[in-house]
């Protein structure tokens, strides 16, 4: 949500008016710039989809079979230190399998899908998880992301160098006109925060009984703030 910061009070007061008439400035005489201001972090969590996918040609065996599958992947991961609320049901799904053949749909069975994301909080446990996981029955990994639990107070220092960076370069504008700013603008409008963030993609034959914890780098998470600005402009 795009935020506006007026400066109104300011420009109404005796102080800038006098100032205003003093230097000959012309409200009309306005330059806008955009800023921009990024921070990387170190990611301190994680998320992963992982669980079981079973094909049988009966609906009940196959759901059954993934409920055995997929209390075991639970069981094991709680036996790890994840928490229950650290774990829940992303997706759950059951479709027909189907074959054609000389335009003919032939009936293969039923697949029955159940994803967790599962929320790690100590990212040197990731591979492990990945591991255990497969271990006791996941024959889906995907989707290996990783965050930063309180984003707050770096976006805060992305848009602190955003709204400096404005001004750098509404001074530059300004230099090559051989004019200056008033350094206090008429307005700044805050346009979005964007998020980039590290994401893995993992394959079975990658994470599965390797023998070893599978190694995972996390990299990091950029944050980046941006705003536009106006600034009066005066002559030398």
């Amino acid at each position: 949500m795009r935020k506006i910061y007026p400066l109104n009070n300011y420009y109404s007061t005796p102080q800038y008016q006098s100032a205003f008439r003093s230097r000959n400035i012309n409200a009309n005489y306005t330059i806008k710039a955009t800023g921009k201001g990024e921070v990387s972090v170190k990611p301190d969590q994680s998320f992963v989809l992982l669980g079981s996918v079973v094909e049988d040609m009966k609906v009940q065996t196959a759901q059954t079979e993934n409920a055995n599958i997929s209390n075991k992947i639970i069981e094991a991961l709680k036996g790890i230190g994840i928490k229950q609320d650290e774990i829940e049901t992303n997706s759950y799904t059951i479709d027909r399998i189907v074959d054609y053949q000389d335009s003919q749909q032939i009936f293969k069975g039923y697949r029955v899908s159940h994803i967790f994301k599962v929320i790690v909080k100590d990212l040197a446990n990731v591979g492990k998880v990945i591991d255990v996981a497969v271990e006791n029955g996941a024959n889906e990994v995907r989707n290996l992301t990783f965050e930063v639990s309180n984003p707050e107070p770096y976006y805060k220092e992305a848009l602190q160098k955003a709204t400096l960076n404005a001004k750098m370069n509404a001074e530059n504008i300004a230099k090559s006109l051989g004019l200056s700013i008033n350094n206090i603008p008429i307005w700044l409008v805050e346009e979005g925060i964007q998020i980039v963030r590290p994401m893995s993609s993992l394959t079975m034959t990658a994470a599965a009984f390797s023998g070893q914890t599978t190694p995972i780098q996390e990299g990091q998470i950029k944050i980046t703030a941006s705003v536009q600005g106006m600034f009066n402009y005066v002559s030398y």
